[in-house]
């Protein structure tokens, strides 16, 4: 007669069990918004042409939204934003490999914008915007993290 199936042992940290198919899913469904978010990051980093020469009406809302923001500093800051769910969907994809994530976070701005200043001459690389989207990738990655051990540690909480 076989014996129970390999469901008894948890996998740390996880709260489910080993053979748990729940996982599964999960993992395709963030490798799958990674792979979109990839391919619009893309688009985005490697468009021939600056992609947001046409966005004046996006830019005149977040004047008039902050009145005093230095043109700069917005940029700077829609920079950061752009690559805040990079991080988030790293963080998830590679859960037990933080120093790939942050790895993966610096070295994809610096190769975006070496593209940009070699072989795309409508486009302006910067340091500064290295500098932004690995800022915005850590926070990502980061707030993933803390919000990920939170629950794991509430849920332990509740568990008591």
């Amino acid at each position: 007669m076989p014996g129970p199936a390999r469901t008894d042992v948890s996998v740390a940290g996880s709260g489910r069990r080993r053979g748990d198919p729940r996982g599964r899913p999960r993992r395709r469904t963030v490798a799958l918004l990674t792979g979109l978010y990839a391919a619009g990051l893309s688009v985005i980093l490697l468009w021939p042409d600056h992609i947001d020469r046409d966005a004046g009406f996006a830019y005149a809302a977040v004047y008039t939204a902050f009145p005093g923001a230095d043109p700069l500093q917005v940029d700077f800051a829609l920079n950061v934003l752009l690559f805040v769910p990079f991080g988030v969907l790293l963080a998830l994809l590679l859960r037990r490999r933080p120093w790939v994530v942050i790895v993966v976070s610096l070295i994809v701005p610096v190769l975006a914008e070496t593209v940009q200043a070699f072989f795309l001459p409508g486009r302006t690389a910067s340091v500064g915007d290295v500098v932004a989207n690995a800022l915005g990738a850590l926070i990502g990655a980061v707030g993933t993290e803390v919000i990920r051990r939170r629950l794991t540690r509430d849920h332990a909480l509740d568990g008591d």
